[in-house]
């Protein structure tokens, strides 16, 4: 294993590589005003660029492919998450005048959301250290892949989950046979509320926005989309922000791979949230964030109180990104225009990405770019 330690992105102390890391010692939670000491892992870059080169060839297409650049020292036996598909769509890309337009398609992971590839490592760890229970707070997504991959191993899922959880997601939950703790507040009030829990029960924890090694297997979606475009970096990559774990990650992957030597460019980044709820905009713009009490139908993004907030920004800036906020009526289009022009129905969050470029467009002149578009699920409640 190539990891070597653990880095805090708010205070900059290193910390011991475990198992049982979690946050900064130092820095916490943090509170309404100041961020948590999220933990970063650090590797021996040097000694992990030939063993990524080799481990090309191992056969192997879900996220352990890239094993050396993983805070685990071998594959878990767990289901397959990763190894999706990069789907051109080239009448997208005529409409906004782009080179290219890619969907990386994450519908195809065993829970059908991009979430599994953070679950993968979870259980993996959690298997490996002892655990029997795993929890976590979710709007949805992220509670549905942890109680795939728990009932895959015979483990016990704990899902809190926000009020206003779709029935279609909580069947979701019940069938993978979740034990299921509605919250009577939003996402961030069912997030603290398995923070306590999983604290006072010794669960181990699934919640990407503290567990520091779980957006590890979410940057593995950078590694494969420049690997599916043999390693030639596109110019913008899209996707939807709640926490901002996954665009955050997704930056880390695109600069591991230029530190290795693999690739020479990054992209540049584009997050895109729900106007209702935009705390990172706001916060990215140099605004204060607001709470409020507006909702947006994508479920999945609404988050008042992101908690990467420090690694995405940091990987916005690296890679000269942005932020973008659009109406749950852009959102309702872009998510119509993706299913009649690409093939490929995205539930309402990851339409968030096509939304943003559509406004992006506006804005920029995208002539003769290229594009990839996360496509983070594909589960529809109802009509969205």
């Amino acid at each position: 294993m190539f990891a070597t330690s653990l880095r805090c992105l708010r205070c900059g102390r290193s910390a011991t590589l475990e198992p049982s890391a979690y946050l900064c010692p130092h820095c916490g939670a943090g509170n309404g005003t100041t961020d948590p000491g999220i933990l970063d892992v650090q590797y021996d870059y040097a000694e992990a660029a030939s063993a990524f080169v080799a481990s090309l060839s191992t056969g192997r297409h879900d996220i352990f492919r890239y094993l050396s650049l993983l805070p685990v020292s071998q594959p878990g036996d767990v289901l397959p998450a990763g190894g999706t598909p990069l789907v051109a769509a080239p009448r997208l890309a005529d409409r906004l005048g782009l080179r290219a337009l890619y969907l990386k398609d994450e519908t195809r992971n065993p829970t059908r959301c991009l979430k599994d590839r953070a679950t993968a490592i979870a259980v993996t760890i959690a298997r490996a250290s002892g655990y029997h229970d795993l929890y976590c707070a979710s709007a949805g997504n992220a509670a549905i892949s942890l109680a795939g991959f728990c009932a895959h191993q015979g483990l016990t899922c704990h899902a809190f989950v926000p009020r206003i959880a779709s029935v279609t997601r909580l069947d979701w939950l019940r069938r993978y046979g979740a034990r299921i703790h509605v919250s009577q507040g939003n996402y961030d009030q069912a997030f603290r509320e398995s923070e306590e829990a999983g604290a006072l029960e010794g669960w181990y924890s699934r919640n990407c926005a503290f567990n520091p090694y779980l957006v590890e297997g979410k940057k593995t979606v950078a590694f494969e989309i420049a690997e599916q475009l043999d390693w030639q970096v596109p110019d913008l990559v899209v996707a939807p922000v709640g926490d901002g774990c996954t665009l955050g990650a997704t930056g880390k992957g695109f600069r591991e791979l230029r530190t290795i030597g693999q690739t020479e460019h990054l992209p540049r980044l584009i997050g895109v949230q729900a106007e209702a709820i935009q705390p990172v905009v706001r916060r990215y713009q140099g605004r204060t964030p607001l709470e409020t009490e507006e909702e947006t139908l994508a479920a999945s993004i609404a988050v008042q109180r992101p908690r990467n907030y420090l690694r995405l920004r940091a990987e916005l800036r690296a890679s000269h990104g942005t932020m973008l906020a659009v109406p749950d009526s852009e959102l309702l289009e872009a998510q119509s225009l993706l299913s009649q022009e690409s093939g490929i129905i995205p539930e309402l969050t990851s339409a968030a990405t096509l939304a943003g470029l559509l406004r992006l467009s506006t804005e920029q002149d995208l002539s003769g770019q290229s594009a990839v578009l996360i496509i983070t699920g594909g589960r529809l409640d109802s009509n969205v």
